[in-house]
């Protein structure tokens, strides 16, 4: 049956209205926006350059990558900033800046895709390191302290379920003699890398199962 006009209008703004209600970060030109509960959008940086922000569980604070400098030249990767913002008040504050070291695990000097853990009080971002994998480090909100915490790249926290808390972390990995070559599985990853298990699948499809897995057991992962 057809809604009259005036009654799918106001179902439109119902509609509009609920999913306004839902605080959500997105990029504007370079910028970092974050947009309330009130469908306000609040612009959190100025001058471009910013990428990559994530919502903490709270609903309003907010992690993004700037990159400071760009590639000296083809071989190497630009270095980039972790910044936190709260987006109800407009504060943002950089966190922590790029750290050069030459051990591949310890370079921390271009990461991205921060990933809010499960309390907020630390952020996961991959940098760069090995010429085949990223490292996954961890950043506390409080101090600006990183560290590394595993070879891969990080996807997601589980949110929900008998592993909430823990990372879904995709690696590089070889094969056992006698068989030759590699392959990418995602893995169930502790914070402090004393657990990890491989999410069942993912050997063979490179992460594809991950999501099917997440749906099965009815847990959530963001």
């Amino acid at each position: 049956m057809r809604l009259p006009a005036s009654l799918a209008l106001a179902a439109a703004v119902i509609a509009g209205a609920a999913a306004a209600a839902t605080p959500h970060v997105t990029l504007q030109g370079g910028d970092v926006a974050y947009v309330g509960a009130d469908g306000v959008t609040h612009v959190l940086t100025h001058g471009g350059g910013y990428s990559d922000p994530a919502l903490a569980p709270d609903g309003h604070t907010v992690a993004f990558i700037h990159t400071d400098a760009p590639a000296a030249s083809a071989a190497d990767d630009p270095q980039t900033s972790l910044w936190i913002a709260d987006g109800a008040t407009g504060a943002a504050r950089r966190l922590i800046g790029p750290q050069p070291a030459n051990d591949p695990a310890q370079d921390f000097a271009s990461f991205s895709g921060p990933v809010f853990s499960l309390d907020g009080g630390f952020v996961y971002v991959t940098a760069m390191a090995w010429a085949t994998s990223g490292a996954v480090h961890e950043v506390s909100v409080a101090t600006g302290q990183q560290h590394f915490v595993i070879d891969g790249g990080v996807q997601s926290v589980i949110r929900t379920g008998p592993w909430r808390g823990y990372l879904l972390v995709q690696r590089h990995m070889y094969y056992p003699a006698p068989k030759e070559g590699s392959y990418d599985p995602v893995y169930v990853v502790r914070p402090d890398a004393k657990q990890t298990f491989l999410v069942p699948g993912t050997d063979k499809d490179e992460g594809a199962s991950v999501g099917p897995w997440l749906k099965k057991n009815g847990w959530v992962a963001w």
